[in-house]
């Protein structure tokens, strides 16, 4: 906040520091600009930020009232501040993210049935999810929900160990790529 001698002004800027300038009748008090290389690499430590400011303090509408737009920006390189992983699935609200965003994000793979465990099914990989696997019958052409049956078990690797035999079937698998 901006105080001189104890007392609050209001409308200027908070000095971090400040040098006295003289004239032959009055004195002004000037803002220093502090040099970024006279700041600590680890000043703003996480525990440091931590125990200055409550939680909360730096809401969307706060920033906006202290910066000028234009100030955070990807040009001025505030990207480079934020580490990979910033932005989880907790910080994106439901429904925020179309899916004119997400390219290709369900997979289909039709692949040979076989006898019941391990089927390759090129680029799954742990963490994705099955959205379904069908199995389509070689004579009737018929299609049976055998998702319950399966997981993922390692890349580019389904199971259905100890389920339904599919030889001379062909299976339909849907998945979400994340």
């Amino acid at each position: 906040m901006p105080w001189i001698d104890g007392t609050y002004v209001p409308n200027r800027r908070a000095d971090t520091t400040s040098e006295i300038v003289s004239t032959n009748r009055i004195s002004v008090v000037t803002p220093v600009e502090l040099e970024e290389s006279l700041i600590a690499d680890d000043f703003f430590t996480e525990s440091v930020v931590f125990n200055k400011f409550s939680t909360g303090s730096f809401t969307a509408s706060v920033i906006k009232k202290i910066l000028p737009a234009g100030v955070l920006s990807v040009a001025s390189g505030l990207r480079a501040l934020f580490a990979p992983g910033f932005v989880n699935t907790n910080l994106i609200e439901d429904g925020a993210v179309t899916g004119a965003k997400m390219t290709n994000a369900i997979k289909v793979a039709l692949i040979d049935g076989g006898a019941a465990g391990v089927h390759t099914v090129t680029g799954i990989r742990i963490g994705d999810e099955l959205i379904s696997v069908l199995e389509q019958n070689g004579t009737s052409g018929l299609l049976t929900d055998l998702t319950s049956e399966f997981s993922i078990i390692k890349a580019d690797t389904i199971t259905n160990a100890g389920g339904t035999a599919t030889s001379s079937d062909k299976l339909v698998v849907l998945y979400l790529s994340k």
